[in-house]
């Protein structure tokens, strides 16, 4: 039998355990995070913003939507400080095990682009010992912030298939926040 007709041959079965390998591999690995709550206390080491006021001076007068006729959403030039609509802001931190910041587990980045009203669409990608895991989706970013509430949405390695809930605190442990995930 040439080489040809032996892969011809095989190359069924192959693909069947292909298959069935990895249509069992998504329940294991969700089964692996499946209820599992997560705490961690996170330490800023780096941040940045992004202001984009050079774009909106340039919209008002190439903007194709016809913007004129338009009228602003609600807050959206309220002339207070902070983000307006298209501003970026990116977060790094330092993830640790402990309040005393002494057990480093990971590092996370979150990066979120204004909307209008105090709004943003945040994501927020976690670096674990593990694995990866991150989290996106609408936050509330207002004067009186309290916290991050995101849905997480996937990862890798030992957090395959986590989704659950991420909320972020502020802490009064050393300038952190309190990074608790649920899964579910």
């Amino acid at each position: 039998m040439s080489v040809a007709a032996g892969i011809r041959r095989r190359l069924p079965a192959a693909l069947a355990a292909a298959a069935t390998a990895a249509t069992l591999a998504a329940p294991l690995a969700q089964a692996r995070t499946q209820g599992r709550s997560l705490v961690f206390y996170a330490k800023p080491t780096r941040a940045q913003f992004i202001n984009r006021a050079d774009d909106r001076a340039r919209g008002l007068k190439l903007n194709p939507f016809n913007a004129d006729v338009l009228p602003p959403p609600p807050k959206a030039n309220s002339g207070k400080k902070g983000g307006r609509a298209g501003d970026n802001a990116l977060f790094a931190f330092k993830l640790y095990s402990d309040s005393g910041l002494t057990r480093l587990v990971g590092t996370a980045i979150y990066s979120c682009t204004f909307n209008f009203a105090h709004e943003a669409i945040c994501e927020a990608d976690f670096e674990l010992t593990h694995g990866t895991m991150i989290a996106m989706g609408p936050a509330q970013l207002g004067s009186t912030f309290s916290g991050v509430v995101l849905p997480v949405t996937g990862g890798t390695g030992r957090y395959e298939g986590a989704h659950g809930q991420l909320t972020s605190t502020p802490s009064i442990f050393k300038n952190t926040q309190i990074i608790h995930i649920q899964l579910v």
